[in-house]
């Protein structure tokens, strides 16, 4: 008869202390916080696009758009019928012709001059919509990097730069 021998074993560690978990502050897990942050800007696009529209819709009746009473802008606006849709669809060709030269421009630098016309008379329509409002609430140079900075950044935006 063989006998058989247990295996040896090291012995355990004494019980340590239990670890504390740092408290948890926050709502978001990291994971969510891009997610969150990619809402925003897609939010923050909207809201560029609905000014230029806008700006579009006062900007090519050669109005000031009344930014201080939002009630009226949605009031013109709704009552604007067709005019509401040319400017939506001047801003969506203006846009599209933004986007696109742009694009292209990579290949072939004579796009710039599309983009640039494209650029230049959505420009135009909002300084005829915004400019007059923005001097009374800001100061001159500021209103104009606004405008400038309202047309060009929802281009960086929207289009996915890899």
């Amino acid at each position: 008869m063989t006998v058989q021998s247990k295996p040896l074993t090291s012995p355990q560690p004494a019980a340590s202390p239990t670890k504390r978990k740092p408290p948890r502050i926050g709502f978001l897990r990291p994971g969510h916080v891009e997610r969150a942050f990619v809402f925003l800007l897609y939010l923050a696009l909207f809201a560029l696009v609905l000014l230029s529209v806008v700006g579009t819709f006062y900007g090519w009746r050669g109005q000031s758009a009344p930014l201080t009473q939002p009630s009226k802008i949605i009031a013109d606006m709704w009552a604007g019928g067709p005019r509401l849709w040319w400017a939506v669809a001047i801003q969506v060709a203006l846009t599209l012709a933004q986007y696109g030269a742009r694009q292209f421009a990579r290949a072939d630098r004579r796009w710039w001059i599309l983009y640039l016309a494209a650029l230049s008379l959505s420009v135009y329509y909002n300084v005829q919509a915004y400019w007059t409002p923005l001097n009374e609430l800001v100061a001159w140079y500021t209103a104009a990097v606004l405008i400038i900075a309202g047309d060009v950044l929802p281009e960086f935006l929207a289009v996915r730069h890899e």
